[in-house]
């Protein structure tokens, strides 16, 4: 999607955000759990100001984040009252945590460092097609050999026009199986889930993935 929708739609707010959860995901809590992020390096592209942040910031060695629009950073660390630094460069800071206002699409290497675990909630299913592939191509590129992703997706329809974007358990081995070991741990129906009543889905599936990067 263009900078320009993602913009909006934090100005705009209410339902033009509904992704953002006022609660911690269950999955975050089972799944990066405080045993699996100890001493892990945690990156979170289309971060938003998800209330996730903030448990993988508890339990992580150091949790980096990336948002496109600079306006749900500042309101993340002023509603969780943490004191921060800007270093310029879209490049702020707190207490084990780095968060960068950037295009993921921008974002090095040599900036975000090692990346041990990555939580993408919100990111995969945001993008079209069009834009999906280069997604995988600069997350595979960032993130390190035996590094884990816990991936959560939707699976809808009709299929729409606009994010979240349905992704199938298909879709997800074909994107990440060449160079991924996919477990494919949670895969629930949601029939009273507010999208799949507003837009009258003819059903709705929350799919929770554990990929681990193979060494070729």
């Amino acid at each position: 999607m263009e900078a320009k929708f993602w913009h909006e739609s934090w100005e705009i707010g209410g339902s033009k955000t509904s992704f953002h959860r006022l609660d911690i995901h269950p999955y975050v809590q089972k799944y990066a759990n405080p045993d699996r992020l100890k001493g892990k390096n945690v990156f979170v592209p289309l971060a938003g100001k998800t209330n996730d942040l903030t448990w993988l910031r508890s339990h992580a060695d150091h949790v980096i984040g990336v948002e496109l629009v600079e306006q749900p950073i500042h309101e993340f660390f002023t509603e969780n009252k943490l004191p921060y630094k800007n270093h310029g460069q879209g490049r702020f800071e707190t207490e084990k945590m780095t968060f960068f206002n950037r295009n993921l699409f921008d974002l090095t290497v040599q900036e975000v460092g090692q990346v041990d675990f990555v939580y993408d909630r919100a990111s995969l299913i945001a993008f079209p097609n069009a834009m999906r592939m280069d997604y995988l191509k600069k997350m595979h590129e960032l993130c390190s050999i035996g590094s884990q992703t816990l991936l959560i997706t939707l699976e809808y329809e009709p299929n729409l026009g606009s994010p979240p974007f349905s992704v199938t358990p298909k879709d997800v081995e074909i994107y990440y199986g060449e160079h991924y070991e996919i477990n494919h741990v949670e895969q629930p129906s949601l029939p009273e889930h507010r999208m799949k009543i507003k837009l009258n889905l003819d059903f709705l599936k929350e799919h929770c993935f554990i990929l681990t990067k193979r060494r070729h």
